[in-house]
């Protein structure tokens, strides 16, 4: 859909910044400017506040005034990391999804230029480095859409100013007064001290926030040549330690920050906690013995490479299950299925699979197996050695028994005593979490 021609959502909370943004968007319209010619305004409703059913009240009246499509999104905020983080993120992915289904080209909100100020004064007090510092973006991608940030040139006095000239009305926020909230504390007490200390500090401040943004921009292309080069000839998703070694160490935490990111880790972790991991890998240990924990997965070190992995269980039941010639069965306490290949070359009896219950067990200790034909039996540690398999991964993989035998081991394959050629066999897979190195083939077949 052309922008000319497609919906444009505006983020409507009927407080005074929405309410200036919504009355702005609506004189473009009326003036037939590109991109204005079907707006539509989203109320988020989070439920925190006595007066919120007052609010939607407001916000409909208003957009019917305005002849303004209105979409109500009620949501629910999680609390785990603050009632500020939660009601954001809620507000997002609410203001997201309704983009999504009214087909919106982008979402405007009315972030102004005391709201930059104030994130980077938060943002300073947390300790945060140049991204954090770089204020809030102008624009950047809301889930399929961009989102958009018109009014962050504007001061707050000039929004008040132009709502009192045309008589807009607008509701408040109680909490927005509440000094407990780190933000509101810096806009009553702080932002008010600075002005008082130089006057006209706004327009100072927003270039020095300009700038850092700049700084970031610089950085980030910076780590991001550095990532390339780390990752070279290493299997994907992975960093070669001998590379990162070579880099200046502030280079280090910027490209490893980089990686972290790239492979979807959500929140950025703390300086401390990439020295920490840095130091781990570049300081020669054995593999499989670093584990710095990222969210919910691990940074683990193997054969001179960083890769994340979710954690094996610390314990994983055990698990009967009965063959019946499906396709798969799921394992649920392993995380993965395990799959049926029918009409292999080689492989098991069908019949010989079904006639008896199979159960997944977890490694005990002292287990012996015998994957290849022509050679000896051997025990599942010396193996799993032999396959490359890292300490820390091997609790993962299940082991298959029938009546107390060991016939296969994910990974490894089935014991090769108990496979034949010719006829109808079936083969045997497992496939649960992404395996740790990839050029080993590309199933988990073997």
């Amino acid at each position: 859909m052309a922008v000319a021609d497609g919906v444009l959502v505006i983020a409507y909370s009927g407080g005074p910044d929405s309410s200036a943004l919504l009355e702005l968007a609506c004189r473009l319209r009326a003036a037939r400017v590109p991109g204005f010619s079907r707006l539509r305004a989203v109320h988020v409703d989070h439920g925190l506040q006595p007066a919120a059913p007052g609010w939607v009240v407001h916000c409909t009246q208003q957009c019917a005034r305005l002849a303004v499509d209105l979409t109500i999104s009620p949501v629910q905020v999680a609390r785990t990391r603050g009632i500020e983080d939660g009601a954001r993120r809620a507000r997002y992915a609410a203001l997201a999804a309704a983009a999504q289904q009214c087909k919106a080209y982008a979402v405007m909100t009315a972030h102004h230029a005391d709201d930059d100020i104030e994130t980077f004064l938060l943002q300073w007090l947390r300790g945060a480095g140049p991204d954090g510092l770089a204020g809030i973006a102008a624009e950047r991608a809301l889930g399929p859409v961009r989102l958009l940030r018109p009014l962050l040139a504007v001061e707050r006095s000039e929004i008040g100013a132009y709502l009192e000239r045309h008589q807009i009305p607008s509701v408040e926020d109680p909490s927005n007064q509440d000094p407990r909230f780190a933000r509101n504390a810096l806009r009553l007490f702080v932002v008010p001290q600075l002005a008082r200390i130089r006057s006209g500090f706004r327009k100072s401040a927003a270039r020095s926030v300009a700038l850092v943004g700049e700084a970031a921009e610089v950085l980030q292309e910076l780590a991001a040549q550095d990532l390339a080069v780390c990752a070279r000839d290493a299997p994907p998703g992975m960093l070669r330690v001998d590379r990162l070694a070579a880099l200046a160490p502030a280079r280090r935490t910027l490209a490893l920050r980089a990686w972290l990111a790239a492979q979807g880790v959500a929140q950025a972790p703390s300086r401390s906690r990439l020295l920490e991991a840095l130091d781990q890998a570049l300081g020669g240990g054995r593999d499989g013995r670093m584990l710095i924990r990222m969210g919910a997965r691990e940074l683990r070190l193997y054969r001179g490479l960083l890769c994340l992995r979710l954690p094996a269980a610390a314990t994983r039941t055990r698990q009967v299950l009965r063959w019946n010639g499906e396709d798969e069965l799921v394992v649920q306490n392993w995380g993965g299925v395990l799959r049926f290949c029918a009409g292999a070359a080689v492989g098991f009896d069908p019949d010989w699979l079904r006639a008896r219950p199979l159960e997944v067990r977890a490694r005990t200790g002292g287990e012996r197996f015998k994957p290849h034909a022509t050679r000896p039996s051997k025990r599942l540690k010396h193996l799993f050695q032999e396959a490359g398999i890292p300490e820390f991964a091997r609790s993962g993989l299940p082991l298959l028994w029938r009546d107390d035998r060991l016939i296969y081991v994910a990974r490894l394959g089935p014991d090769s005593r108990l496979v034949e050629r010719g006829g109808e066999r079936v083969r045997l897979d497992w496939h649960g979490e992404p395996r740790l190195l990839e050029d080993e083939g590309s199933s988990e077949t073997l």
